[in-house]
C-alpha cells in the first residue's frame, strides 16, 4: 500500500452502522495484535453508545479505500474546554501511507476549530509509532496506570496536547 496517493482514500463523518465496525475492528486487531480478552470489546462499545446516546459536542471520520472502511479516529467534548480523543485505528495494511496523520490532522484541526483548550488521548505503554505520531503533534505523556482489566500488565498512557499554545 506504500503507493497509495492521498486521493484515493476519502474521508467522511460517521453514519449509521459506523460505531457497530468502529467496536468489532477494535476487538478485533487488539486481540490478534495485542491479547487483549472480550472485555475490551465491552470498553469500546459503551463508549461508542454513550457518544451516539448523548450526541455530546464531537464527531467521528471514517476513512475509505474503494468503499472499504480502512480506518477510523473520533473526538467527544468530556467538558467546555477538553476533547478526548478517541477509536483511532488504522488497518494493518493502511499503515505507514500517511492515513494516520490525516486523520490525526482532520482531528486535531476540529479541536482548534471548536475552540478547545485541551485534548487528550489514552494509549497503551510500547507502541512506538503512535508515540511518534502523537509526539509529532505536540502530545505529551502525563499520566501512566496499569490496567489489568483486558490483560495483565498493561500500562495505559495518557497524553495531552495544549491548544491555548498552538
Amino acid at each position: 500500500m506504500d503507493s497509495l496517493k492521498s486521493g484515493d482514500i476519502t474521508v467522511r463523518t460517521q453514519k449509521s452502522g459506523d460505531a457497530a465496525y468502529i467496536a468489532y475492528r477494535h476487538c478485533v486487531l487488539y486481540e490478534k495484535e495485542y491479547g487483549l480478552c472480550g472485555t475490551f470489546e465491552q470498553y469500546v462499545l459503551d463508549s461508542l453508545v454513550k457518544y451516539i446516546e448523548h450526541r455530546s459536542e464531537g464527531e467521528i471520520w471514517v476513512a475509505e479505500y474503494n468503499g472499504q472502511i480502512v480506518g477510523f479516529i473520533g473526538v467527544v467534548s468530556t467538558d467546555k474546554n477538553t476533547a478526548q480523543l478517541r477509536w483511532f485505528l488504522i488497518e494493518p495494511e493502511f499503515r505507514g501511507t500517511g492515513l494516520g496523520r490525516q486523520l490525526m490532522t482532520i482531528a486535531v484541526d476540529y479541536c482548534k476549530q471548536k475552540k478547545f483548550s485541551r485534548v487528550f488521548l489514552w494509549t497503551m505503554q510500547g507502541l512506538e509509532v503512535a508515540y511518534h505520531l502523537y509526539s509529532s503533534f505536540g502530545f505529551i505523556p502525563v499520566e501512566q496506570v496499569e490496567n489489568n482489566t483486558w490483560k495483565r500488565g498493561v500500562v495505559e498512557e495518557r497524553w495531552e496536547l495544549l491548544l491555548e499554545s498552538v
